[in-house]
């Protein structure tokens, strides 16, 4: 709160507080940072393109007013934002691959469904920054039962994807139309809902909320903690409420440079995931949208920091490290290559933990 010094506990702990009170100005948000003068210098025109808009909660897990602190460079328009020449809006096709609309349908058992563009706040590293400044609207009925009905079609489809935007801030009576209508469909088995809500507004995730999301199929999240800083107490209790009402919370984090593109920084994220109960699941590589090539790093690196972590935290701490491959063909999971060739003995040699080349036969 040390950036609201004019706020009450009370309010600070109410998300309905937190969203009419979201920054949404460069003004304000130098004001509120006390950033030197000049620090935005430049960010008006990425301001305009992509608009700016941060919870104050979320504002406040910066510990400097440096606009290269992990948490401002999350939320903070950049004019590199501009600079993007090779990223394209839509760089997975997810338009394409949408046979109603809303949903989007590329692997066999699964489909994704988007529920608008509305997020707590404008992660500068979206994939779907196309989409901000539409007026998408909530699903309206006949959209949702589209879409149930599509999936009714489809008895291969198994799992719908829940997204936006940010599902979580539906109004209820819309996300409980949809958790009702999918589950009502017969060969769908699990809802998975994608939110970064436990990261940017926790305290929407109270008992009751949880137990609505709670009440269709069998329900999963999915989220985005992407720094260490963002596992706070406010966090551990919304992780808490969800898997005390039955949801496993697995975490998607982007690899991000300048963020957490060190093994420290990633260390440090995946453990405290670990214990607030949290399963990494991934570990994203940037995907190639306009307005976010700045963030990404080469391919090697992710290789690099994943060969680092690995035998020096536990398996249960390791994420896969995936990407999406252009035009809706697919993830692609990559390993670190272990394996160096066979020796005299016709052994095959692989490459342990410790960088020690090890026979195994």
């Amino acid at each position: 709160m040390h950036f609201f010094p004019d706020t009450t506990p009370e309010q600070w702990q109410d998300w309905r507080w937190q969203r009419a009170n979201a920054l949404t100005s460069l003004e304000e948000l130098q004001q509120r940072l006390a950033l030197p003068p000049g620090s935005l210098a430049g960010c008006q025109e990425a301001q305009q393109r992509y608009p700016l808009l941060v919870t104050p909660y979320y504002l406040s897990l910066a510990e400097s007013n440096d606009c290269h602190d992990p948490i401002l460079r999350q939320c903070l328009p950049d004019p590199a934002e501009l600079q993007d020449g090779p990223g394209e809006p839509d760089a997975l096709s997810e338009e394409r691959s949408s046979p109603v609309p809303r949903l989007v349908h590329r692997y066999p058992d699964r489909a994704l469904f988007i529920t608008g563009n509305c997020c707590a706040v404008h992660c500068r590293h979206c994939m779907r920054k196309r989409h901000w400044g539409l007026a998408m609207g909530c699903p309206s009925q006949a959209e949702i039962k589209a879409a149930a009905e599509y999936l009714r079609r489809q008895p291969g489809l198994r799992e719908v994807l829940i997204s936006g935007g940010d599902p979580l801030l539906l109004p209820e009576a819309v996300l409980a139309e949809i958790i009702a209508e999918f589950s009502a469909v017969e060969n769908i088995q699990i809802l998975r809902f994608g939110s970064r809500l436990p990261v940017t507004l926790p305290q929407r995730l109270d008992p009751d909320f949880c137990r609505l999301l709670a009440s269709g199929k069998t329900a999963w999240l999915a989220t985005h903690f992407n720094h260490a800083r963002e596992l706070t107490p406010e966090a551990a209790r919304a992780a808490d409420n969800l898997l005390r009402a039955g949801i496993p919370v697995v975490n998607q984090t982007v690899l991000l440079k300048g963020v957490n593109d060190t093994p420290e920084a990633l260390s440090e994220l995946l453990l405290g995931l670990l214990r607030l109960k949290i399963k990494p699941y991934y570990l994203f590589h940037g995907d190639p949208i306009a307005g976010t090539m700045h963030f990404r790093t080469g391919v090697e690196k992710g290789l690099e920091l994943l060969a680092a972590l690995r035998g020096r935290i536990s398996g249960l701490a390791l994420p896969a490290y995936a990407f999406d491959l252009p035009h809706g063909a697919g993830k692609i999971r990559l390993e670190p290559d272990v394996t160096l060739g066979k020796n005299s003995a016709g052994e095959v040699v692989y490459r342990n933990y410790e960088g020690l080349a090890v026979p195994y036969f």
